[in-house]
């Protein structure tokens, strides 16, 4: 049986996927759900292979092999037989958390290349690149894949920008290929927390260490209070990482002078989709909060903390997101007003948009199938 197994190893054909995996991060999460949708769908004959920061949780929660993204020696091993290497997608290429973001994705790139196994990035955001070095090198490493998508038109200018020649194309964020999963657990947390007869703001904020924060965070609070006495709503505080959004939930729930619920539950990001689709209007800092209103068609507002904020939420036709330096408690309870007040007509528009942006994401996989093909 085990010579069996090992000769079954080393005929099937298998992909190596490398992103920001296995930190409990549900954004981060839809987007390798979303991959491993479409490979399952588009390319079934192909097994992928994860790198992750907590394999034994990514392999509980997508159901496929994973090894630690750390392992330079199972890195390189896995490299041998590896018909393709995946560098994507989310934020991975940027420099603005630190430089061993975009140093340590590359690297990963790099020693692929160096392995002669083919090597694409997809549907990343790009950016900000702001030490020249992390600049040269991307221009270095991502002229030597097979192919780029990127999920945003600013990331594809960059890249031209910095000098990359291999031809880019903008298609969307992989976890638009996600389907919502609304399990029993999350039915029964629903009604036992969330009355029937409530209209429901859900609320996605994460910690945001700039000088200002504490006075952005306090009109944020402000204005959400006046937005649940104006219009009756129930506000739903959504962690989208455990330990430090869900800190930040019960924070904002604190200050905020109006009935709320803060999400204890633990969810996939097919419940979390299903869980976003049942409120009537979404606010958030993080972006796959947005994708997940989108990809429901549930009215939302963004607070643009980051560039791909805006990006985004232009893509999708969402309203323009208030920059993170111009939340006032009036600006915000303004715009959120007029907001609301123009839900019904905004789901049609979110309606065509998640439409659209799911066809792109599925190119995604078109470009993937094509690597392939290119190197049978």
């Amino acid at each position: 049986m085990r010579r069996t197994r090992n000769l079954w190893f080393q005929v099937m054909k298998y992909v190596l996927l490398s992103g920001y995996y296995g930190f409990n991060n549900i954004g981060d999460e839809a987007v390798l759900g979303g991959i491993l949708a479409g490979l399952r769908a588009e390319l079934p004959d192909v097994e992928p292979v994860v790198l992750s920061a907590d394999p034994a949780a990514t392999i509980k929660l997508h159901g496929i092999s994973a090894i630690p993204r750390m392992s330079l020696r199972l890195i390189r091993e896995r490299l041998r037989g590896a018909s393709l290497f995946i560098s994507g997608g989310g934020s991975l290429l940027q420099d603005v958390t630190s430089l061993q973001s975009p140093f340590y994705y590359l690297g990963l790139l790099w020693l692929a290349q160096r392995a002669e196994v083919p090597t694409m990035v997809l549907a990343q955001g790009v950016g900000p690149l702001r030490h020249l070095l992390a600049r040269m090198c991307t221009r270095r490493v991502l002229n030597r894949t097979k192919a780029i998508t990127v999920r945003d038109e600013a990331s594809a200018g960059l890249l031209e920008s910095l000098g990359v020649t291999v031809p880019v194309e903008v298609t969307a964020d992989p976890s638009f290929l996600l389907e919502p999963d609304p399990s029993e657990r999350l039915e029964a947390w629903w009604a036992a927390h969330i009355p029937a007869d409530r209209p429901v703001i859900g609320v996605a904020l994460r910690q945001w260490n700039s000088p200002d924060a504490h006075d952005r965070y306090h009109a944020i609070s402000d204005a959400l209070a006046e937005m649940a006495l104006r219009t009756g709503a129930l506000l739903l505080f959504i962690p989208m990482q455990a330990g430090q959004d869900l800190h930040m939930s019960e924070e904002m729930a604190g200050w905020t002078p109006a009935e709320s619920r803060v999400l204890t539950l633990s969810l996939t990001p097919r419940e979390m989709l299903a869980l976003t689709g049942r409120c009537d209007f979404i606010l958030a800092m993080r972006l796959h909060t947005l994708i997940f209103a989108v990809r429901q068609g549930v009215p939302a507002f963004g607070l643009a903390y980051d560039p791909k904020v805006l990006d985004f939420c232009v893509s999708a036709n969402l309203p323009t997101p208030m920059p993170w330096e111009d939340i006032t408690t009036g600006a915000l309870v303004d715009t959120l007003q007029t907001e609301w007040a123009a839900r019904e007509a905004l789901r049609g528009v979110l309606r065509e948009s998640g439409a659209r942006l799911t066809a792109k994401a599925r190119r995604n996989l078109t470009r993937v199938r094509e690597v392939l093909e290119g190197f049978r």
